[in-house]
C-alpha cells in the first residue's frame, strides 16, 4: 500500500521541488521573453518608398583615395556601372555614397581615374540623397580589385580601412550631383527599393531555440520529480 501512496503530486509538493518548480518557472519565462525580444527583432518594419527614399542632406568630406565601382545595377531595365566613393561626416562616421552611373565600363572607369586625381577641398560639404539598405558581399574580380559586384559596406569597410577598424554608417546614400564636376559626365543614379517587410531567418532561429529552452526548464523539473518518485517506490 505505501508503494501506491507514492504519487507524481506527493513528491512534487514537497518543499525542494516546489523550489524547482519556481525556479524552472523563472528560467521559462526568461526564456520566453528573450525568445519574444528575439521574434520582434526578426521582423524589419514596414516603410513606405516614400519613407525609404525621403531626401535627406548630410555633411561630408569627401574620401577620394576610396572610389570604386559596382556592375550590374539595373537602372530602367538595363544594366549600369554605378560609381562609389567613400566620404566622412564630422564625427569621422565613413558614408559610401553612390554618385552617378554609366552604360559604359570605360566611362566609368575614366570618372574613378579623375576623381581619384582631382584635387577636392577638404571641407565639410552638404550633400543631398536617399538611404539604400546594404547588400550581400560577391566575390571581386582579382585582375580589377576596383571593380565590385554589389555595395556591401562589411565588403567596403574592409577595403577602405585594411589595417584599422572604422565606424560606418549601416546604410549608404545615393547622392546625385556631387559627381556633376567631373569631366567623364556620369548620369544620375535612379534607384528604386521597393518597401517589403523582410524576415532575419537567423533571428527566427534563435528565437524558437529561446521558446524550446523554456519548454525544456520545465521539462527537466518534470523529470528530477519522476526519478525521485522511481527511486522510493524502489527502496
Amino acid at each position: 500500500m505505501a508503494e501506491k501512496q507514492i504519487t507524481f503530486w506527493r513528491v512534487a509538493v514537497r518543499p525542494k521541488y516546489i523550489a524547482g518548480f519556481v525556479i524552472s518557472l523563472i528560467a521559462a519565462a526568461v526564456f520566453s521573453l528573450l525568445g519574444q525580444w528575439q521574434l520582434d527583432r526578426s521582423f524589419t518594419q514596414e516603410q513606405t518608398a516614400e519613407e525609404i527614399q525621403a531626401v535627406v542632406t548630410v555633411e561630408v568630406t569627401l574620401d577620394t583615395k576610396n572610389v570604386f565601382i559596382v556592375d550590374g545595377r539595373l537602372q530602367n531595365g538595363r544594366e549600369v556601372y554605378w560609381l562609389l566613393v567613400n566620404s566622412f561626416d564630422k564625427d569621422a562616421k565613413s558614408l559610401t555614397l553612390a554618385i552617378g552611373q554609366s552604360d559604359s565600363l570605360l566611362k566609368a572607369e575614366a570618372a574613378r581615374f579623375e576623381l581619384k586625381n582631382s584635387m577636392v577641398a577638404q571641407a565639410f560639404l552638404p550633400i543631398q540623397g536617399y538611404w539604400l539598405p546594404t547588400e550581400a558581399p560577391l566575390e571581386v574580380d582579382g585582375e580589377k580589385p576596383y571593380l565590385l559586384n554589389s555595395v556591401s559596406l562589411a565588403q567596403l569597410i574592409n577595403l577602405y580601412s585594411p589595417d584599422e577598424p572604422i565606424v560606418s554608417y549601416k546604410d549608404f546614400m545615393v547622392a546625385n550631383g556631387v559627381a556633376s564636376g567631373l569631366d567623364a559626365k556620369l548620369d544620375e543614379i535612379d534607384a528604386v527599393l521597393e518597401p517589403a517587410a523582410a524576415i532575419n531567418w537567423l533571428t527566427l532561429f534563435y528565437a524558437a531555440e529561446w521558446v524550446l529552452f523554456a519548454g525544456f526548464a520545465i521539462f527537466l523539473w518534470g523529470r528530477t520529480v519522476k526519478d525521485a518518485v522511481e527511486r522510493e517506490r524502489l527502496n
